[in-house]
């Protein structure tokens, strides 16, 4: 690929996986106040534990079997038909492996509801391998338009289902079935948009793929575990309401600014994998990191400031007890999003086995802290995880991206400083507005002057700060909200050029 047409795939998948992920979260924010509304913090807490599953399935079929697709510079037939192949034997036996270990581990370390339900979601291993070596092949070509289409009807889907489930009466399962609905639509659309080759065995192949997808596979489990282990340890120690409550309040602290992240994890690895030198990946890397958190952080920060107001008034009186859990995580979550990319930065650069040790290593300093946090309730989980967080941001930097690109903190600090100094000019606005309000005026009057005037006092300080990245912010918006352009084939209709010849 040329360095012009490049750039054009890269600006074009910024537009269309932005766009698509507000489209897409947008209805889904909808569809989960809904949802919070239909079923209890109980249902949920177990309902978090089954879908643990979901992503381990598309982590474990992509990176092991197809993520070699897009890092190799050069790939023939063979090696999509034997990625094609482990995939589908890889998601049988995941799918065989959980639904057996069903009586066995998950009754007596859950309880049979949640056992239940996670013999429900087994099946999600075998549908995501349907999708990974069409996935690989549309990230190879940089064809992101089509993966955010695919993306946002699939999202749609999975958010329709739950709800109108839940309104039937089935709490939990309707949580289920919509997460393994959005997964198959996402395999079945995957694949109509690229179908995968008939599989095949070749040892040589196979040796190109395994060797790296083995690794990389293993380092993309550990991460899922890493940020989904919280739910199955309290799940053990707590009820089912807690675990329900701490669900909540990770998901709004951490896990909905991932949603926004995803848009530069879309991207990363196809993009990272691409560029031609450490010093093309360190600049990219470093800017992507000062947008990211420009964009971020003064969203956890109004929900630090809001959050009083807006839990109760947007999902109900009944998850009221995950307002200071959520503003502690959301501490969790800006941290998180600094994190964002350093694992496609890895797999970009062919060190998959590093990632995993580190990520290895990650995980059991979090289980363990939150093991011991548990004994003392949810805010003291909470505080465990920022401060677990923190400690992987200095390693992150630390041991895997100086060594291997040369990013130390000391570079990313003058990165996110402007969005940090942003952040304390908000809650110095926010803070004092909404006590001054909150007596006064409703819950929507409330969230909307001080949420205006905070992200106005954001705005005013990163300009003064940092017109660098209030330029790039802007470049961005500009981007994203810019007319489409229109496709090629209707180009070619209004201009009244003729379509070009099929190939035989």
């Amino acid at each position: 690929m040329s360095r012009d047409s490049f750039n054009e795939a890269t600006i074009s998948g910024v537009r269309w996986v932005m766009l698509s992920r507000v489209v897409g979260e947008t209805f889904a924010f909808v569809c989960i106040v809904l949802l919070a509304r239909l079923v209890s913090p109980a249902e949920f807490g177990h309902a978090a534990v089954a879908l643990i599953f979901v992503p381990l399935a598309g982590i474990l079929t992509f990176e092991g079997f197809a993520s070699a697709l897009v890092q190799r510079e050069t790939i023939d037939e063979s090696h999509r038909q034997v990625a094609t192949l482990m995939s589908l034997l890889g998601g049988l036996v995941l799918t065989l492996l959980v639904l057996a270990l069903t009586p066995i581990a998950w009754r007596p370390i859950f309880g049979a509801q949640t056992a239940g339900l996670i013999a429900l979601v087994s099946p999600v291993f075998l549908i995501a391998s349907f999708g990974t070596v069409s996935r690989a092949m549309l990230w190879r070509k940089l064809d992101f338009r089509r993966m955010s289409l695919i993306e946002v009807a699939a999202t749609a889907v999975g958010n329709v289902i739950p709800v109108g489930l839940a309104l039937a009466g089935f709490g939990a399962t309707a949580i289920v079935v919509g997460a393994l609905a959005q997964t198959a639509l996402t395999s079945v659309l995957l694949f109509a948009a690229s179908p995968f080759p008939l599989p095949r065995w070749h040892w040589r192949s196979q040796r190109d793929i395994g060797g790296f997808g083995i690794a990389a596979a293993l380092a993309g489990l550990v991460d899922v575990l890493f940020r989904n282990a919280g739910y199955g340890i309290l799940a053990a120690q707590l009820p089912a309401a807690q675990v329900g409550i701490y669900y909540r309040a990770f998901n709004l602290g951490v896990i909905y600014q991932e949603k926004l992240s995803s848009v530069m994890m879309q991207l990363a690895f196809p993009v990272y994998s691409r560029t031609e030198s450490r010093a093309e990946m360190r600049a990219l890397h470093e800017r992507a990191s000062r947008v990211h958190a420009a964009v971020i952080f003064p969203l956890l920060a109004s929900l630090i400031v809001l959050g009083p107001v807006l839990i109760p008034f947007v999902l109900g009186p009944a998850w009221t007890p995950s307002v200071r859990p959520a503003q502690i995580l959301a501490v969790a979550g800006m941290v998180a999003a600094v994190l964002t990319g350093y694992p496609q930065v890895m797999l970009a650069v062919g060190r998959p086995r590093a990632l995993l040790h580190f990520n290895v290593g990650m995980l059991a300093v979090y289980a363990v802290a939150i093991a011991l946090a548990a004994q003392h309730g949810l805010i003291a989980v909470s505080s465990a995880v920022v401060v677990v967080y923190l400690i992987i941001l200095v390693g992150v930097y630390r041991f895997l991206l100086q060594r291997h690109i040369g990013i130390s903190v000391g570079r990313l600090l003058p990165e996110i400083g402007p969005a940090v100094a942003g952040c304390l000019a908000l809650a110095a606005v926010g803070e004092p507005l909404r006590h001054l309000l909150e007596p006064r005026l409703g819950g929507f009057a409330v969230l909307a002057i001080t949420g205006c005037a905070g992200l106005f006092a954001y705005c005013l300080a990163l300009r003064l700060v940092s017109r660098a990245t209030w330029t790039d912010l802007r470049t961005l918006a500009a981007l994203v909200f810019a007319p489409l352009p229109m496709p090629r084939a209707l180009r070619r209709r209004a201009a009244g050029a003729p379509a070009p010849a099929t190939q035989p």
